[in-house]
């Protein structure tokens, strides 16, 4: 089932997937590949799934990391971003595909809002022991990273406009952190 996977990957990510072209890749006869699959969507929905674990491991993981009494804000956010951006920079066409293909399925979203609830209570108790964090509402702060991240990583992905990844995750770290600092100084009403 592994070499269908790889083969789905290669083929989904340069937009030219069919359960006979994965299965040929994938070195199995179209037989084998329907008794693990019944269908492509079937393997995208296994590829999508494997996406959202190793998003959760990897956020999770670089917050784990960077304790956040010893680390600056800054740095922690940059590693988050980071780590997200590398989920989805290395398969922009198969990030593409999730995009259109995917997202709009009631069991996507919900799975992806289940994901996202994870990552916000890993979030959340990282920002509520980080000296530098100013923002009244660390929840909701935890929610509007997250998603907002998830946001601008999957658009920067799927548009190349020449900003190098290292800019591009310097200037995400540098929002979210003026953002988390309590920035701007403005009260909420």
């Amino acid at each position: 089932m592994d070499s269908i996977l790889e083969a789905a990957t290669r083929l989904f990510d340069h937009g030219a997937a069919t359960t006979n072209g994965i299965a040929k890749l994938a070195g199995v006869s179209i037989g084998s590949l329907y008794e693990y699959f019944p269908n492509k969507d079937a393997i995208l929905g296994r590829l999508f799934e494997a996406h959202i674990e190793e998003a959760v491991d990897a956020l999770g993981g670089a917050l784990q990391a960077s304790p956040p009494e010893e680390t600056p804000l800054r740095v922690g956010v940059r590693r988050m971003v980071e780590q997200l951006l590398k989920l989805h920079e290395g398969q922009p066409g198969l990030q593409r595909v999730f995009l259109e293909r995917l997202t709009g399925l009631p069991v996507v979203r919900d799975r992806v809002a289940e994901a996202e609830r994870k990552l916000r209570g890993v979030l959340q108790a990282w920002l509520a022991l980080h000296p530098e964090v100013a923002v009244p509402d660390v929840e909701l702060a935890a929610r509007i990273v997250i998603e907002g991240s998830n946001a601008l990583v999957h658009g920067y992905v799927a548009a190349d406009e020449g900003v190098s990844a290292a800019v591009f995750t310097d200037e995400v770290a540098r929002l979210w952190t003026g953002y988390l600092q309590g920035a701007g100084g403005f009260e909420a009403r």
